[in-house]
């Protein structure tokens, strides 16, 4: 990845059974605020509707990746992905180039 680029964070992951309303209130109410103020801009989300995948797709565009890096080594963003893993399983993060559209 250049530095210069702009960078996407894929994080993939199933909700737990019986946290669906806990994780609702998290999302809209944490994870999207707190990820804007450290410079991620939520780009899109994803339900998986079929088949044996993660049940949920979430992307966070930064402008590049010294952004993102301070972003992903910020305690607040370590906490709020401490917190996600607790409503979720499988929790996987990943980074690509930003292309727009639909990235896995």
């Amino acid at each position: 990845m250049r530095m210069n680029e702009q960078v996407k964070l894929l994080l993939s992951f199933s909700i737990r059974s019986g946290h669906e309303n806990a994780y609702r209130r998290f999302v809209l109410e944490e994870l999207l605020p707190q990820a804007q103020e450290l410079g991620l801009m939520p780009s899109d989300a994803w339900h998986t509707a079929y088949g044996d995948y993660p049940s949920r797709l979430i992307g966070f565009v930064a402008e590049d990746l010294p952004t993102m890096r301070s972003a992903r080594d910020n305690p607040q963003w370590q906490a709020l992905i401490k917190k996600l893993q607790g409503l979720t399983q499988t929790l996987t993060q990943r980074l690509v180039h930003f292309t727009g559209g639909f990235q896995w």
